[in-house]
């Protein structure tokens, strides 16, 4: 009798996954070291010099990479450098927010070129929604340069791997949404979704704060509370992708109801909104937290005490996470990190001797170096990174797009 796969057991890697982690290695090499020889690159990354060869034909037979001369005098032939060929095509990185839609367009090596932001309003029909975002990345895009493919980071839950949109809280009618196929028919090409506290990590481990780390949680504070972990340069998203939902992590057992049903979710307590409420409830003249900010300095009492409030109930939350998931490091973004300059320093030295002891001595905890464009960058990060694991299905062929209006004004939704 035929026996199915045993569950249990352990998958092997094949090899072209293998060929995918090593171009990625090659790739994060060229962009923190370009201009850099083929010898360079085997001693910075371990790989063989025959692998970097074959891998640097490759990418220059796909030209995505310049070979010159390297000026330095010395014995014996020259050496020719590698940089990225700027212009091969062009990446577009999208985030869809509870308050607009960003898009940026950025070279292969992660270069932002442009970008373009539109007020948003998730409340609003999905169809409207759609068509913003058609718009803004039509906007975005040049019609001289081909376009490789766009990365797209949305507040979850999603199916990464199909491209869904499954049901985020606070966003009106937007379920089971089937995003990158839309995109993928409006613009003809390759498009890939993450959840965008995910893409934001996977945007500072790999151009931000993050660059030196293989393991890193990023934590976004602004009208959700999101986070992405980082886990051997892979993003970690558990069994159902939703790990990293730490904003639905129970802080306050008795705390105030949450749109996903549980009680005293740290969301709850130290989201923007939930901030902002409290500040109207005490009688506060207050929009944002930047005011908040202001009126703590003037010595406002309850100003102070609702920083101290978020303050403690943040600390609590990252001494949790340092303790479940031993991250070296922790890069804290979004809106609350840039109105409260003091937030993370404050964080940090609260966290210290709260969780086990040398953890709480080797983890840093830091400002995002990225802060706005994090997850738009990472959106870009994650579509280079998926055009890497086939390059030549994806860039053979590819041509420049035709005249901007039909790359601007693509079909209508």
């Amino acid at each position: 009798m035929k026996q199915g796969k045993p569950r249990s057991i352990r998958q092997g890697r094949n090899l072209p996954e293998v060929r995918a982690d090593n171009l990625s290695v090659v790739l994060e090499a060229l962009q923190k070291l370009q201009p850099i020889s083929r010898s360079g690159l085997a001693d910075a990354t371990g790989l063989t010099a025959a692998t970097i060869t074959h891998m640097v034909d490759e990418l220059g037979s796909l030209d995505l990479l310049i070979e010159t001369p390297s000026s330095e005098r010395q014995v014996g032939r020259r050496p020719t450098l590698l940089t990225f060929n700027h212009d091969r095509g062009q990446v577009i990185g999208v985030e869809v927010s509870r308050s607009q839609v960003r898009a940026i367009r950025s070279d292969f090596s992660g270069r932002i070129l442009a970008r373009v932001e539109r007020p948003f309003q998730p409340t609003s029909s999905v169809r409207k929604g759609l068509s913003l975002l058609q718009e803004v990345i039509g906007d975005v895009i040049d019609g001289r340069l081909p376009l490789l493919g766009i990365g797209v980071g949305v507040p979850g839950p999603v199916n990464s791997d199909k491209g869904i949109v499954l049901g985020p809280p606070n966003f009106g009618g937007w379920r089971n949404v089937e995003l990158t196929a839309y995109l993928s028919e409006q613009f003809g090409v390759p498009c890939w979704l993450d959840d965008d506290a995910k893409a934001a990590a996977f945007g500072e481990r790999w151009y931000g704060a993050g660059r030196s780390e293989e393991t890193l949680l990023y934590i976004s504070l602004r009208s959700g509370v999101g986070a992405g972990l980082i886990v051997g340069d892979r993003v970690y998203r558990g069994a159902h992708e939703l790990a990293g939902e730490i904003g639905h992590t129970t802080i306050h057992v008795d705390g105030p109801i949450c749109e996903c049903g549980n009680r005293g979710c740290l969301e709850t307590l130290v989201s923007v909104p939930a901030i902002m409420q409290e500040a109207r409830r005490l009688g506060l003249s207050a929009e944002n937290p930047a005011d908040l900010q202001r009126l703590s300095a003037e010595g406002d009492l309850r100003a102070l005490n609702i920083k101290d409030r978020v303050f403690t109930y943040l600390s609590a939350a990252l001494v949790n996470a340092v303790n479940h998931y031993d991250p070296a490091l922790i890069v804290l973004g979004g809106q609350l990190v840039r109105s409260w300059p003091e937030l993370t320093t404050e964080l940090a030295e609260r966290v210290k001797g709260r969780s086990f002891g040398y953890l709480s001595k080797d983890v840093r905890i830091v400002e995002s170096l990225l802060g706005e464009d994090a997850t738009t960058l990472g959106a870009v990060a994650i579509a280079i990174h998926h055009i890497l694991r086939d390059p030549r299905a994806v860039l053979t062929g590819v041509a420049a797009p035709g005249p901007a209006s039909a790359v601007l004004a693509p079909a209508a939704p």
